[in-house]
């Protein structure tokens, strides 16, 4: 599955609440022959791998009022199915988010394995232990740019810091830390 298409399924998959897009990208994903699921899957990895970013960190953590790592992961999920634009300009500059998010939004994440549920679905196996060892066995080796790197990218920066949160992200900060619409 080629980066074009990965985005193409969440393109047309897309709804305002992440959940439902989840479940209906999984219910998508389930019909595709079992490989190309698990293109998806890697896909969806090298996509994540991409965002572990200290600097998109921060501003998961300003945006939900903090990110532990799993909460990180999970806006990191969330912005995912935000689509590609969206994705690939928070990647390169979070404060762009500004832009795009809902101030009162309770918390900006979802706690979503597409690609994974959509493999259960379709090859009728159970996501339990064993099912488990038979999806990672089914997944071919990834390749270096889908594994997330043993730390964040870039710099590590204090979160709790106002005045380097809106050096930083003075957009988010904006709306984050002063309440400006």
């Amino acid at each position: 599955m080629t980066v074009d298409e990965f985005w193409g399924h969440i393109r047309a998959t897309r709804r305002v609440d992440p959940e439902a897009h989840a479940e209906r990208l999984v219910r998508r994903l389930a019909k595709l022959p079992e490989a190309e699921i698990l293109d998806f899957d890697r896909q969806w990895d090298a996509q994540l791998a991409d965002a572990y970013r200290w600097d998109l960190w921060g501003a998961a953590y300003l945006i939900n009022g903090g990110a532990s790592d799993d909460g990180f992961e999970y806006f990191c999920r969330w912005l995912v199915l935000q689509g590609r634009k969206v994705f690939e300009a928070a990647v390169a500059d979070p404060d762009s988010l500004a832009g795009v998010l809902d101030p009162d939004a309770d918390e900006v994440e979802c706690e979503c394995y597409p690609g994974a549920d959509a493999w259960f679905a379709a090859t009728r196996t159970e996501p339990d232990d064993a099912g488990y060892a038979a999806l990672h066995a089914a997944l071919p080796a990834r390749p270096a740019r889908a594994t997330r790197p043993r730390k964040p990218r870039g710099r590590r920066w204090d979160f709790d810091d106002d005045a380097q949160v809106r050096r930083r992200l003075p957009r988010l900060a904006a709306r984050y830390l002063d309440g400006d619409d």
